[in-house]
């Protein structure tokens, strides 16, 4: 098995499928969850992370094909953070967008990355970077936002799913470490009789 398989519909289908996760966690949440802040506890509602999320799908997909994603020029749609409705369309396009680009066989390619990780350098330093890798950031950068979003649902007593906000890697190893305490399980032999 080729790791680096110029195949990749795994991880596009995994981006779309952690977007259907969004649709569904907001289709589920009552409105008045969506955009409220509740502090002293957190400092952002629901939506701001969903908008934060989208806005970094939003520029892969407007900047793949020119071959530099400027992460730093995000959208910053306040509404997709205040509008449930609205943000489950935006949603729901990016999604279209995964399952065209599976449909098409999009292939991996080499491109940039400008990303600011220092206000002295607010354009952002270009890193080098590819489709591939950007589809890995996009998707654990999700992963890294549900957990917060599954911290502020469980406060606020909606139940959740265990595995949200989980990374994928710390699931399997969860799986078998479990397994494999399963097997070491010490086996019990009858205790020899003194006669």
């Amino acid at each position: 098995m080729n790791i680096l398989s110029a195949d990749m519909s795994n991880l596009l289908d995994c981006n779309e499928q952690i977007l259907a996760v969004a649709s569904k966690m907001i289709r589920q949440l009552p409105k008045e969850k969506y955009n409220h802040v509740e502090r002293p506890y957190f400092e952002s509602c629901l939506g701001k992370h969903m908008r934060h999320i989208v806005d970094h799908y939003l520029c892969f997909i407007r900047d793949v094909d020119s071959g530099v994603i400027n992460y730093e020029k995000r959208q910053r749609d306040t509404q997709i953070e205040t509008d449930k409705d609205y943000a489950l369309r935006i949603i729901d396009n990016i999604r279209h967008f995964f399952e065209e680009a599976m449909r098409n066989s999009v292939q991996d390619a080499s491109l940039s990355v400008l990303l600011c990780n220092d206000v002295n350098l607010p354009e952002g330093e270009a890193t080098q970077s590819s489709v591939r890798r950007e589809l890995q950031f996009l998707h654990g950068h999700s992963v890294h936002h549900y957990a917060l979003i599954a911290t502020m649902l469980r406060f606020y007593g909606i139940s959740t799913d265990r595995e949200l906000g989980v990374a994928p890697s710390t699931l399997l190893y969860e799986k078998k470490r479990k397994n494999t305490r399963n097997m070491k399980k010490p086996q019990r032999y009858p205790r020899d009789v003194d006669t």
